[in-house]
């Protein structure tokens, strides 16, 4: 069957045939392992995992360089505070992660899936996304300046506070999400949204278009 046109890759891998693995040091190429282990504060340069399941792994304030995760899933494993300095992530879902504060600038993701994550005051600023997915997860006042994400999905998402300032979504549907105090309504603009979204997302349109709302008729 053809994949339909837009429809976010699913990550591909065999989980019977993946190998236990807790290491992971400069310049790793990991392929089919089950990747769990404390990398908490670790400079990780040039890695590669591949065809794998990342779970119960700590990444807390790691850093990690030029790294690319392809056909990954990422399961309850915490990654905030980490630093994602020029990172490739394609057909990866991140499942119930915690990335409180994760610092993404740059980085570029390709059918990738955030679900039912915390990625509260992430920076996503100049990040790019194809088809991305973004459900039911936690961003209250995260950044996404100068991102590219057309055609993608964000449901069911706390996008309170958000920074959508010079933001490319045109094509993509937010329908479910909470849009309160949305900054750079600009941003919004060839959006799919619910009719329970219009006050927020009006909202957010008059604040970049410097429109006021004032009923006193002057004397």
């Amino acid at each position: 069957m053809s994949q339909k046109d837009g429809e976010r890759r699913r990550p591909r891998l065999d989980e019977e045939a993946l190998t236990a693995w807790t290491e992971l040091v400069d310049e790793d190429d990991l392929v089919d392992t089950a990747l769990s282990g404390d990398f908490v504060g670790a400079e990780i340069s040039l890695v590669a995992v591949r065809q794998s399941r990342v779970e119960g792994a700590a990444f807390t304030g790691a850093r990690l360089i030029r790294a690319a995760f392809v056909d990954c899933v990422i399961i309850d494993s915490e990654w905030s505070g980490a630093t994602l300095e020029d990172c490739r992530f394609e057909r990866v879902e991140f499942r119930r992660c915690r990335m409180s504060g994760v610092q993404a600038h740059g980085s570029r993701f390709a059918d990738v899936a955030l679900l039912d994550c915390k990625a509260d005051e992430g920076n996503f600023r100049m990040t790019s996304w194809e088809r991305g997915e973004l459900r039911d997860s936690h961003l209250v006042d995260s950044d996404f300046y100068g991102a590219r994400m057309p055609g993608s999905r964000l449901h069911g998402c706390d996008l309170t506070n958000v920074d959508l300032s010079k933001c490319d979504l045109s094509g993509s549907r937010l329908q479910g999400s909470c849009l309160d105090g949305i900054r750079g309504g600009e941003g919004l603009r060839g959006v799919t949204v619910g009719s329970d979204q219009l006050i927020p997302t009006a909202l957010a349109v008059f604040g970049a278009l410097g429109i006021s709302v004032d009923d006193e008729v002057p004397s």
